[in-house]
Formats: structure tokens, C-alpha cells, sequence
């Protein structure tokens, strides 16, 4: 009988087996300073403004201590997933011949703009990690799309990560028609979507629609964190499906130039 494989990904399977050895296979939250206690893994914030790599692993042999250095002026959430995303490095057994590589800032978006099969592996851990998939799609499920539904998501009582890494949790695991924009100095960066969603939004390097809350965001009004009702066609070249109700919603990261707008439709009955 031929073998089946997997489709779990590597990294988020190995977080789920390390999640089950440490004993919280079904807790919501991960406690990384204990893990890190465990680990034996010091943290270090480099003294450089600008070190060259947003984090990296550095260890100097086997069965030796290990570090990881954070660049620093990293919120809470972004440093959580940036030392989860190391300590994938440190756990996937493929990967540790590649210690002591700087990972800079597009290796922690590999998922959505990247090739590098170890960076997307690291990511998948740390997710995986941070946001486990049971726990969080319970979560999720009774919230309606919104950044405040997000926010709650990202909140320290719950998941304790990033608005940026909540939000692609979030599209990637709903059974809603949504999808996710960011955008800098209003451009779109990138973009994802859920399974269900069909229509096709501005490509990277593309400016935000004119009537977009996005647009509106980058040129200094307050975000929406709420559902705002939009004219189908603010986003959508509109063809065969009809017309859906189309919401957005919006959140400011002004250290990043960049904003998030979250979309979903409702299909027009």
C-alpha cells in the first residue's frame, strides 16, 4: 500500500508535536519565556539602531547554549513571533545546519511574498506556536470580520501576537469570503485570501483604490476598525458573480508606513 503524505506542513507539524512534548497541546497561549527558560536560549536586543537582520539564531555547536538577537523597537507581538519564528530554526532538525543566518524583515512574510522554503517553515512553526489552529479557529468563529475582531484576536489575554500576524491567521483559517491588503504609502505590498474569495483585488505595486478606507487611512484620517459598507465597485472589477456587499475595515502602522485593510463580502441575495 503506497505512503500517504502529509499535507501538514512541515514546520506546523513539528510545532505541534513540540506543543504536545511540552505539555500544552491545547493551550491557547504559549509561553515563551518558559520555553525559552527550558531551551536554555538567552535573548539579546542588539545595541545597533539598524543590525542588518530583524532576529537570528546563533549557537556555537552542538549540545552548546544558543541566543537569539532581536533587532531592536519591536513591539511585543512582532517580538513574540520573531523569537517563535528562531526557535523554529532551532527545532526543525532540517534546519540546523542553517544557524547563525540573519533573518531580515521579508523572511518573516515568506508565507505571502517569499520562496524560501526555511524562512516559510520558521513562519509555519511559529504560528503554529503562537495561534494553534483548534483553539484559534474556535475563537475566531465567534467573531465577525472586523480589525476589532483581529485586535481581540491579537490582544495579550488571548494570543499575545501582532495585529499583522493575527490578521493573516485570521483570512488564512475563515470560512468567510475575505481577504487581507497591505499596503505602504498607498501601494498595495501584498495580499491574501481566503479559500472563499473569488474576486480579484489590486496586485502589488498597485495604488489603493481612490474611495478605499486604505487610501483614506494613508492620507491621515483615523482608521475603521469596524465594518464600513463600500460601494462593490471601490475594489472590484465586478464581472459574472454580481454584485456582493462589500465591507472594509482598517488598521494604521505608521512606524511601517504601512496599513492593513481587512475585506469580506456578503454574496447579494
Amino acid at each position: 500500500m503506497p505512503s500517504v503524505v502529509s499535507a501538514v506542513p512541515n514546520g506546523t507539524r513539528v510545532a505541534r508535536l513540540f506543543r504536545k512534548a511540552r505539555g500544552f497541546a491545547n493551550a491557547r497561549t504559549c509561553d515563551l519565556e518558559h520555553v525559552l527558560a527550558e531551551d536554555g536560549i538567552e535573548v539579546v536586543e542588539s545595541e545597533c539602531a539598524n543590525p542588518g537582520y530583524a532576529a537570528c539564531l546563533v549557537t556555537v555547536g552542538e549540545g552548546m547554549p544558543a541566543g537569539i538577537l532581536l533587532a531592536p523597537g519591536q513591539s511585543r507581538g512582532r517580538r513574540r513571533f520573531s523569537i517563535a519564528h528562531e526557535l523554529g530554526h532551532y527545532h526543525i532538525p532540517t534546519h540546523r545546519r542553517h544557524a547563525n543566518r540573519p533573518c531580515g524583515e521579508k523572511d518573516f512574510s515568506a508565507n505571502t511574498v517569499g520562496k524560501d522554503d526555511l524562512e516559510i517553515e520558521a513562519n509555519d512553526f511559529a504560528v503554529e506556536i503562537l495561534m494553534p489552529r483548534a483553539p484559534f479557529l474556535a475563537d475566531s468563529a465567534k467573531l465577525t470580520p472586523s480589525i476589532e475582531s483581529v485586535l481581540r484576536l491579537a490582544a495579550e489575554d488571548m494570543y499575545d501576537v501582532s495585529v499583522t500576524a493575527a490578521a493573516l491567521r485570521y483570512v488564512r483559517l475563515s470560512g468567510e469570503a475575505c481577504a487581507l491588503v497591505s499596503s505602504r504609502d498607498g501601494k498595495v505590498d501584498w495580499a491574501i485570501r481566503s479559500d472563499s474569495f473569488f474576486y480579484r483585488i489590486p496586485s502589488k505595486g498597485d495604488a489603493l483604490p481612490m474611495q478605499s478606507l486604505a487610501r483614506f487611512t494613508h492620507a491621515g484620517e483615523a482608521p475603521t476598525h469596524g465594518a464600513h459598507s463600500l460601494d462593490p465597485h471601490t475594489w472590484f472589477e465586478l464581472e459574472q458573480r454580481g454584485d456582493p456587499e462589500l465591507f472594509e475595515s482598517t488598521h494604521a502602522i505608521p512606524s511601517q508606513r504601512q496599513v492593513l485593510s481587512l475585506l469580506w463580502t456578503v454574496a447579494d441575495r
